[in-house]
C-alpha cells in the first residue's frame, strides 16, 4: 500500500514562507545570478501561490542558464531518495500565457522542477503553456560540471491537453531510485512517462516552481524578450516516499 502524500507547505500567505522557499541563486562562471523578473507579481494564499508577469523585463546576453528563467523559486529543505522505494513529487498546475504564441512553448512556460545541483546538475521538470505538456530533462551548464556534456530535453506527448487557466492534477514525477533510472508522470497518464537511462540519481533532491523561455541566445544577444508575460498558479506541492 502506498503511502500517504504530505504536503509540503500550506501556501497561507499572504507572502511565501522564507522557511521553506528561497530565490534561486544559480552557480554561473560570472558570479551567482537570481533570476527573479522586476516585473512578477506574487499572490500567496488558500494552499496556493499565483506568479503574474504581464511582460518579461529579465535577461542575459552572456548565459543561457541566465537568460532562460524568469522567476525561479527553490525549496529550502531537501528530500532523501530511498534506493530501495520509489519517491513521489506531485503539484497542481495552471498556466495562463500572456501575448505572444503558446503554441512556441520557448516564447514562455511554466514548471514544477525536481532537481540535484551540487552533484549531478540534473534537472526533470512537468512544465507547460496554455495549449501544451511537457517533461523536460536537463544536464545544467553550471560551475562544477557533473559528468557528461550539458543538455536540454523536451519530450511531448501529441494527445495532452494544455495547462490552460484551470488547475490539472496532478503534475508529477515519480523516482524510482535505482541507478539510471527516473519515471515521469504527468496527470496519472503513464502514455506521457519517460524513462531517463544512465542518470544518476542523487542521495537527496529539491523542488522547486519556475517561469521560463528557451529561446537560444544568437551573436551574443539575448531574444527572449518579445513583448510576452506568462501568469501560472501552483497549488498543494505534496511529496511522498521521501526522508525529511
Amino acid at each position: 500500500m502506498d503511502t500517504p502524500f504530505a504536503t509540503y507547505d500550506e501556501l497561507s500567505g499572504p507572502d511565501l514562507d522564507a522557511a521553506l522557499w528561497s530565490p534561486a541563486r544559480l552557480p554561473l562562471p560570472s558570479g551567482e545570478h537570481v533570476p527573479l523578473d522586476p516585473n512578477a507579481k506574487l499572490a500567496v494564499g488558500e494552499s496556493e501561490v499565483r506568479v503574474t508577469i504581464p511582460r518579461f523585463s529579465l535577461s542575459r546576453d552572456e548565459f543561457q542558464s541566465a537568460d532562460s528563467p524568469k522567476y525561479l523559486t527553490f525549496s529550502t529543505r531537501d528530500f532523501g531518495l530511498s534506493p530501495d522505494r520509489p519517491a513521489t513529487f506531485t503539484v497542481d498546475l495552471a498556466v495562463e500565457n500572456i501575448g505572444g504564441d503558446p503554441e512556441d512553448f520557448r516564447r514562455g512556460m511554466a514548471a514544477f522542477h525536481v532537481f540535484e545541483l551540487e552533484v549531478s546538475k540534473r534537472v526533470f521538470a512537468v512544465c507547460g503553456t496554455s495549449t501544451r505538456v511537457f517533461a523536460l530533462h536537463e544536464h545544467l551548464p553550471l560551475r562544477g560540471g557533473g559528468a557528461g556534456e550539458p543538455f536540454q530535453h523536451v519530450v511531448e506527448s501529441p494527445y495532452e491537453r494544455g495547462l490552460g487557466r484551470r488547475f490539472h492534477p496532478p503534475s508529477h514525477m515519480r523516482d524510482h531510485a535505482r541507478p539510471g533510472q527516473l519515471d515521469r508522470g504527468l496527470e496519472r497518464r503513464r502514455s506521457h512517462g519517460d524513462e531517463a537511462h544512465g542518470t544518476f540519481i542523487p542521495e537527496r533532491a529539491r523542488i522547486g516552481s519556475g517561469i521560463w523561455t528557451m529561446l537560444p541566445i544568437r551573436d551574443g544577444r539575448s531574444r527572449s524578450l518579445d513583448g510576452q508575460g506568462l501568469s501560472a498558479q501552483w497549488r498543494r506541492f505534496r511529496v511522498r516516499g521521501v526522508d525529511a
